[in-house]
């Protein structure tokens, strides 16, 4: 199955000066990525590939966000203790 991809708007090609990164499959430069997992792939690479095939490093970030918002609902929580 084709991996789905979003093209970096060009706002954000702007602001990190036009950086494109590589491919994760063939280090070729590309504006594409995929989403869920963070991780640039061209449009060349993207029919031929699954996404099971790229590591997932969208999860720690999720991971990361949950984290984040666990640790200030819990300081709020303790602000209202008081």
């Amino acid at each position: 199955m084709t991996i789905p991809l979003i093209k970096e708007s060009e706002e954000v090609s702007k602001q990190f000066h036009g950086l494109i990164e590589s491919c994760h499959f063939c280090n070729k430069p590309t504006k594409y990525w995929h989403e869920n997992t963070n991780n640039p792939v061209c449009e060349k690479c993207a029919p031929l590939h699954k996404v099971a095939e790229l590591p997932d490093y969208g999860k720690k970030i999720r991971a990361n966000k949950r984290k984040k918002a666990k640790e200030a609902a819990a300081t709020m929580q303790a602000a209202w203790d008081f």
